[in-house]
């Protein structure tokens, strides 16, 4: 190799050292271009626990922008945001949520009602909630099985002894001796039953049919409007006797003898 020429490995070395260069600034310029993307909002949260710088803010379920920056103020978990691709409201909610029990913590973002009035950029979203801590969850499951495990205990220890097997024993002898007993009485109230189902037809056929006085009132309509007149009739004159003094009443009771 003639000396002041660079071999073929050198120049190549040297475009892939280039590329490389090339790369990592188009990506941090791209990734700075993304940052700046959107309108700045924050959200105070009672607790952000697990949420994390550039996690996704998203509304309904789409993504449109990531968290900022995370941060303490007056006791309680500021967060900013940089928000795109959504209009918020000033009605607007924010809610810290999981992707399924065990996934990443994001911002659930409700844009609010469209008749409200536009949240300015910069400003805070008052409306706020905090997902479930895990750990409170996972304490109330731990509580909840030891519950379980205890009655489970207590229901062995009443049923897996002596005493407990003769209880047991003596609940199913009880059941088959009422069965039994039920069966009896079926069999032999059978044609005592078979006697009522079939009267309890006849009266039904001579009810449709018109005959007797039930029959007619069911079916004959003159019928029914005399009744119907006769009661009225009497429901008056028991007005009347009602509104009358008892001299009058025995004045009339009088008359009807003299």
């Amino acid at each position: 190799m003639k000396e002041g020429k660079v071999s073929t490995e050198a120049k190549v070395g040297i475009l892939v050292l280039v590329g490389i260069i090339l790369l990592f600034f188009m990506s941090f310029r791209i990734s700075r271009l993304e940052r700046l993307k959107g309108e700045a909002y924050t959200a105070l949260f009672p607790s952000v626990s697990g949420l994390v710088i550039n996690a996704n803010v998203e509304v309904a379920g789409v993504p449109v922008g990531r968290v900022e920056k995370i941060g303490l103020e007056k006791g309680m978990a500021k967060v900013w945001m940089k928000i795109g691709q959504a209009q918020l409201h000033q009605d607007a909610a924010a809610t810290v949520k999981t992707h399924g029990v065990l996934g990443d913590k994001y911002v659930e973002i409700k844009p609010g009602s469209p008749d409200a009035p536009l949240l300015p950029p910069g400003a805070a979203i008052t409306d706020v909630q905090s997902a479930p801590d895990m750990d409170q969850l996972f304490a109330s499951l731990e509580s909840a099985a030891r519950g379980m495990a205890d009655l489970g205990k207590s229901l062995q220890e009443a049923i897996g002894g002596e005493e407990g097997r003769n209880a047991i024993k003596e609940v199913v002898a009880n059941l088959q001796d009422a069965s039994t007993g039920l069966k009896e009485m079926v069999q032999q109230n059978k044609g005592k039953v078979n006697n009522i189902v079939t009267n309890l037809d006849d009266i039904t056929t001579k009810v449709k049919e018109g005959e007797g006085t039930l029959g007619k009132l069911v079916t004959d309509e003159q019928f029914y409007n005399e009744a119907e007149k006769a009661m009225r009739k009497m429901q008056k004159a028991a007005e009347g006797v009602q509104e009358q003094t008892p001299i009058t009443v025995l004045g009339a009771l009088a008359g009807l003898f003299f």
